[in-house]
């Protein structure tokens, strides 16, 4: 039987791409602060979340952030498939 998953997309913070964050994530975030270094997201309840430069985030189908971390993290739990 074939193995089937959901599809996810991720992008990276990389110090000057929180607007674009913001569109990606369809707008379910306001940016409290982003100085290149450190973007802090907040959501709708108040929520924040920290990612900092060269972070990762990721989103399902419909946009929402399902997962945000650091490089190594990244790269020890996702695996990115060829598109």
């Amino acid at each position: 039987m074939p193995t089937v998953t959901a599809r996810l997309e991720s992008a990276q913070y990389d110090g000057t791409n929180g607007t674009a964050l913001l569109d990606w994530l369809d707008g379910s975030y306001n940016v409290v602060s982003d100085d290149g270094q450190l973007l802090v997201l907040r959501d709708g309840e108040g929520t924040r979340k920290r990612i900092r430069l060269n972070g990762w985030l990721v989103r399902d189908v419909n946009r929402n952030l399902l997962w945000h971390g650091g490089n190594a993290a990244y790269q020890a739990n996702w695996v990115v498939l060829p598109s």
